[in-house]
């Protein structure tokens, strides 16, 4: 089983094509990337034998050959082929329960979970959502995992929130503020709502990112303790500019700016 650097081959191919054509611009050259990149998949390939890059990885129709191409490319460090990422999510539920099995072992690297998770994401009906609401409920701040899970979630329904708040009490920290995140989506749950109020007047660290989730739930309910917010003394000055926006998104008035003299943020912003 040959592992091949598909991206570095697609490079090649882009240099030679901007040496045939010179004179682009750069955005000329962004303009025609879908074009060369069509070009290239469809055309024989002598570093394939003759093969075409867009239809190499169609020879495999056993999931096991498929999951240890992906293991190999990530334990490689080498860019996953698009056709192969293809090839993978066409095959559909015959892959499912390989990649949801990667997904749940801790043993391996969160690159190729993150991309066993991807992958099930782009495959219809196949999202695990247990599992998404598994990584979300016990991760960590810088824990992509999670981060992709709740990305995942975020393109499903707002069936979800449901499911969500059912677990938000024995999530980390971090973790209820990732559900917090995905809830924001979906105007649905009043408990939902109501942590992020309670997020917005006691976590005086982060004050304005439950402002931001505030503005995307959209309730005008809202302007009213965002304007409380607004008026806190301990509000530094970039949550206070979160807590503004907010309430302009959500149709309020926030009134006249506050001066911040003496605050860093404000100091350097100002100074710039």
């Amino acid at each position: 089983m040959k592992i091949y650097d598909f991206d570095a081959k697609f490079f090649d191919y882009v240099r030679t094509w901007m040496a045939l054509h010179p004179g682009l611009k750069e955005d000329e050259v962004e303009q025609k990337y879908n074009e060369m990149m069509l070009s290239w998949l469809n055309a024989p390939a002598q570093w394939l034998n003759g093969e075409k890059p867009g239809e190499y990885f169609n020879r495999y129709t056993e999931p096991r050959d498929l999951m240890k191409l992906l293991e190999e490319y990530m334990k490689r460090d080498i860019g996953l082929p698009e056709p192969l990422y293809s090839r993978i999510v066409a095959l559909g539920d015959a892959c499912a329960p390989y990649l949801v099995r990667i997904v749940q072992g801790e043993h391996n690297s969160e690159k190729l979970r993150g991309t066993a998770l991807a992958l099930l994401g782009d495959m219809e009906n196949a999202l695990p959502r247990e599992l998404c609401i598994d990584l979300i409920c016990a991760s960590e701040d810088g824990d992509d995992l999670g981060d992709l899970a709740a990305e995942a979630l975020m393109l499903t329904d707002d069936s979800v929130v449901e499911q969500l708040m059912d677990r938000y009490d024995g999530a980390t920290e971090y973790g209820k503020m990732t559900i917090l995140d995905v809830c924001s989506k979906y105007r649905v749950h009043e408990r939902a709502y109501a942590e992020m109020v309670k997020g917005l007047m006691t976590e005086y660290k982060i004050r304005g990112y439950y402002a931001g989730l505030l503005a995307d739930y959209g309730d005008p309910r809202a302007v009213e303790p965002l304007m409380q917010a607004l008026q806190l003394t301990d509000l530094n000055y970039l949550d206070y500019i979160e807590v503004r926006n907010a309430i302009e998104a959500l149709g309020g008035d926030p009134g006249e700016e506050r001066v911040f003299d003496g605050d860093p943020d404000y100091e350097a912003l100002r100074n710039m």
